[in-house]
């Protein structure tokens, strides 16, 4: 089953494909110039060194033949019984034996120098070409898929839906992002609503036991102001019944006694 690609923003892929083509650009930059650079060195080692060596070597030979010939002559120069030291000639000459003996030392140490060049330029281009190789083929191919994944989701964002067809819900994912950056102050403020509303249910049962009381002790009194007004009732219709007990036909006169002393 083929995932969702959980795309948020086409921006986004639009950024990281100029960003790729950037680097694609620097880095075809910089190959070049190490490139180029290489080229340089090797050729210096290989024809401008070995020529300059030379030319220097034919040089010195001829200015070690030229200190001799005015070595030469200084030394057949007499005046009288006096002869020359001859010695700023004796330096000149020495001093041309050692430039020649350097510079055809320089020969075999240009040689090593080439070899050496050869041999890490060998594995610079060992190195580069696995780079070369993704610049002139990886790079270009994600170029293209970018290209292509920026077209679909911008024609997929441009369909237009049917009537009666419901906008499609949004994702798991943003709406987890959306709960995640609420504030926290919406948190403090449930956390208020539900205390006070702790509050208020408090006091509401406070007065409903206060009303509750205050009925009950109204039932009570009105229980009392019964019961005192049946006692009233009792006392008040005694003597009734007593003279119409007396005033009763039939009656003796010792039940009429009787009833007096009871009463």
């Amino acid at each position: 089953m083929v995932e969702s690609a959980n795309v948020r923003s086409i921006e986004a892929i639009t950024r990281f494909h100029a960003a790729v083509l950037r680097f694609q650009e620097d880095a075809r930059l910089c190959v070049s110039s190490l490139e180029l650079q290489l080229h340089r060195i090797i050729a210096w080692l290989e024809q401008d060194r070995p020529g300059f060596w030379k030319r220097e070597i034919e040089l010195c030979y001829r200015e070690l033949g030229e200190a001799r010939v005015r070595l030469h002559q200084c030394k057949m120069r007499k005046v009288g019984d006096f002869r020359p030291t001859c010695f700023e000639e004796q330096k000149a000459m020495e001093k041309a034996k050692r430039d020649l003996e350097f510079a055809r030392s320089q020969v075999p140490v240009v040689k090593l120098w080439n070899v050496s060049a050869q041999h890490e330029a060998n594995e610079y281009h060992g190195r580069a070409s696995q780079l070369t190789q993704m610049l002139e083929r990886e790079v270009p191919r994600l170029l293209a898929l970018l290209q292509q994944a920026v077209d679909r989701l911008e024609a997929y964002e441009n369909v237009q839906l049917p009537d009666g067809v419901a906008a499609p819900r949004q994702s798991q994912a943003e709406d987890r992002t959306t709960a995640d950056t609420e504030p926290a102050g919406e948190q403090s403020d449930g956390e208020e609503a539900t205390a006070g509303e702790e509050a208020t249910a408090g006091e509401e049962a406070t007065a409903g036991e206060a009303a509750a009381g205050e009925t009950a002790a109204g039932e009570a009194q009105a229980g009392d102001a019964q019961t005192a007004g049946e006692e009233t009732i009792r006392e008040s219709s005694a003597p009734e019944m007593r003279s119409k007990l007396a005033r009763s036909p039939g009656r003796s006169a010792a039940e009429d006694a009787e009833h007096q002393e009871t009463s």
